[in-house]
């Protein structure tokens, strides 16, 4: 799945999404767990996209140069997810 994400003010660029039936609740427990141990705390390990999920998943995006707005393919690679 694709998606248009802005990636800066006035750049906006297409790029692989997750499709929502592949965000499970075991997958969000990865990501969860990916950025804990990466020094960004997604609340409790318990597979919810919450909004600490989504503020934890922003910071990481934020802070490797990434488009931020959603999980994406490119984010989970960076988590070492895919």
């Amino acid at each position: 799945v694709t998606k248009k994400e802005k990636v800066s003010d006035g750049r906006w660029v297409w790029r692989r999404a997750v499709c929502e039936v592949e965000i499970t609740n075991a997958k969000i427990r990865s990501v969860q767990r990916a950025l804990k141990a990466r020094g960004y705390n997604p609340g409790n390990i318990d597979g919810v996209y919450g909004a600490d999920t989504r503020k934890a998943i922003r910071l990481f995006q934020e802070a490797k140069g990434l488009a931020t707005g959603a999980l994406n393919v490119e984010t989970l690679r960076a988590l070492g997810l895919q």
